[in-house]
């Protein structure tokens, strides 16, 4: 169907016929886009890809986003940690929120004092090795909490040796398994491994170290039957 303009008639009283003005004409007439076109106005269109730069600056602003969120909760902690109660939205006492940061406290103490005893206990080790410095019994890097106070072997008990090397393995951050620790101790406890050290001990204290390598690698060799027998 053909489309045409309409106009008024001319009226009766003018000689020159009517003529549509410019204005009109070009108002009348659509403007045709070629569907394929891109220019600035598509930018913000749902349709628009995305470049490089966008992908950048939403990864810049997860990041900072991360970090602003980290610090308010470590500024949360550290509040909580001096005795502080936090508060929601409204300025209430945030008890419930307050308790669980508490407790998360509590935690990281208690994995802050394991850590730190094992570490301790590999250091002791380390200094050992390295030295040539005589070697008393109480000196001996005996695998115990509390270390020993007295030339007695009575402290050396399943529960105690074994309480101390894996206390440590429920740290949250620990990636040791039990297997590998009872395998690594077995190694430096092995009385053939460890004859090198004894040649630096006191002599009045030698026979009271041999039989106390010997009661740990005998509960050493314990851990690691039981061990497998669990994975039958």
């Amino acid at each position: 169907m053909k489309g045409y303009l309409a106009f008024p008639p001319p009226s009766p009283n003018s000689s020159t016929p009517f003529q549509p003005s410019k204005a009109a004409s070009t108002s009348a007439c659509t403007t045709w886009t070629h569907p394929n076109r891109h220019d600035s106005d598509t930018a913000g269109h749902p349709n628009h890809a995305e470049t490089p730069d966008d992908h950048t600056m939403e990864a810049e602003r997860r990041h900072r986003r991360e970090r602003e969120r980290a610090l308010a909760e470590r500024s949360e902690i550290e509040w909580v940690r001096a005795g502080g109660v936090l508060r929601d939205a409204y300025g209430r006492r945030d008890v419930a929120r307050t308790a669980r940061i508490r407790q998360e406290l509590r935690v990281q103490d208690v994995e802050r004092e394991r850590m730190a005893r094992w570490q301790a206990y590999e250091a002791r080790w380390r200094a050992m090795q390295s030295s040539s410095a005589p070697i008393a019994f109480v000196e001996f890097p005996w695998p115990l909490a509390e270390g020993m106070s007295s030339r007695e072997l009575s402290p050396l008990t399943r529960a105690s040796v074994t309480g101390f090397l894996f206390e440590s393995l429920a740290v949250r951050t620990n990636t040791t398994t039990k297997k590998e620790r009872i395998r690594v101790s077995l190694l430096r406890w092995h009385p053939d491994k460890i004859s090198f050290v004894l040649a630096r001990v006191v002599p009045e204290d030698l026979g009271l170290v041999r039989e106390g390598i010997h009661v740990v690698f005998s509960i050493l060799k314990a851990l690691q039957d039981a061990e497998r027998m669990v994975a039958l």
